[in-house]
């Protein structure tokens, strides 16, 4: 039968696993940042253990990595109250739903700014960030590009473990912010913090620091999801006058070039694996991105909405509904790209992405090009 216990990663193994699956500081990786580098020494750590979950040596302890999609969603499901996030994924308590109808004006409106010439990831970027400055901040913070920068700057310490830089740059992003948040305008989630805050100014910075941060970095989604659209003439047809196309191939850039490598959580107490107890305070490694273009799904390195659509996804942990700020950043990456594809037509520059090659595992959002086209005319309607 199967052993007791967990198996162990070697050193060199942990090591690369270490470097490969935990971004530093934000939990976030890197723009350039290769997020499937582990592929191959995960691929080779489930055939030779089964699948069983593995111990991975670490400085502050060992950390447990999920193999399984079993594992992963117990870990991973909203009932499993014995694991936390690692690192503040999400300030809970605000009612933000209420805003999504103000967030969505605001992208439909800034995505006006994309509609003709070549539209590159620091162009998108640029105007994404306005559109995020105002969801947070209001229209007053619009311009606020230095707001930007310094978080940019405090996210960077936090990757480089800077600790007294990244205390300098908070302390004048704090200052800075402080203004936009006390003009509490309406429809934004300063207005919100200010109406149902208990008066804790930290907390208020906190969650909107959180937010901007949140919103900010799935500029490099929108921007592959605009390239994939562009070198998918079928899709792009099909988003332009479909809003639940469009995101789910939002979604599907996604899947093909996540985020994070890797998930993490922190067991809340004592956890049987396999036979063995793990002690509360121990981190689990979910690694989320090799499971998306796992060699087993057909349609791993295709561009594939469909399987959002269709119900392929529906059965896979990975695709599982995520929080409400995940599900309010898509509505307004959606509106964003839907406003831009209203009136312009996306067409490839280069050849980085083809309908006729299987997809590359990695893809330097400063890399893409697209030029706009004004838009046919649509025939329904």
């Amino acid at each position: 039968g199967v052993p007791r216990g967990l198996p162990r990663a070697g050193v060199v193994e942990s090591l690369r696993l270490s470097a490969f699956l935990v971004p530093p500081g934000f939990p976030h990786a890197a723009p350039a940042r290769d997020v499937l580098r582990a592929r191959t020494l995960l691929a080779r750590l489930e055939a030779r253990y089964g699948g069983r979950p593995v111990l991975v040596r670490r400085p502050k302890g060992p950390a447990l990595l999920v193999m399984n999609g079993r594992d992963a969603l117990r870990v991973l499901s909203e009932e499993a109250g014995a694991y936390t996030p690692a690192v503040e994924e999400r300030p809970s308590g605000l009612p933000t739903d209420v805003l999504r109808p103000a967030f969505i004006e605001v992208a439909r409106q800034e995505s006006a700014a994309l509609t003709d010439g070549v539209v590159d990831h620091a162009r998108l970027d640029a105007c994404w960030q306005r559109v995020a400055r105002r969801c947070v901040y209001g229209a007053g913070a619009a311009g606020d590009e230095q707001l930007t920068k310094l978080l940019a700057g405090i996210t960077r310490a936090g990757r480089r473990r800077s600790g007294r830089r990244q205390e300098i740059l908070s302390g004048r992003y704090d200052a800075r912010i402080i203004d936009h948040l006390r003009r509490a305008e309406p429809g934004s989630l300063a207005g919100l913090i200010a109406e149902t805050s208990d008066g804790a100014e930290s907390r208020g910075l906190m969650q909107a620091a959180f937010w901007l941060m949140g919103l900010g970095v799935a500029a490099a989604g929108l921007m592959r999801t605009l390239a994939l659209l562009a070198a998918h003439p079928a899709h792009r047809k099909a988003a332009r006058t479909d809003a639940d196309h469009l995101r789910a191939c939002l979604r599907e850039a996604q899947r093909l070039w996540p985020p994070v490598p890797a998930l993490s959580r922190v067991s809340t107490e004592d956890t049987t694996w396999y036979g063995a107890t793990l002690p509360a305070g121990t981190t689990v490694l979910v690694p989320i991105a090799a499971h998306q273009r796992s060699p087993r799904l057909p349609y791993a390195n295709t561009f594939a909405p469909e399987i959002w659509l269709n119900g392929t996804a529906a059965g896979e942990w990975w695709a599982r509904p995520g929080c409400d700020g995940v599900h309010l950043t898509l509505a307004v990456g959606v509106a964003f790209l839907g406003g831009i594809l209203r009136t312009a037509r996306p067409k490839p520059v280069g050849r980085t992405l083809s309908p006729h090659r299987p997809l590359p595992y990695t893809l330097d959002v400063s890399r893409l090009r697209v030029t706009m086209r004004p838009a046919r005319p649509s025939r329904c309607g």
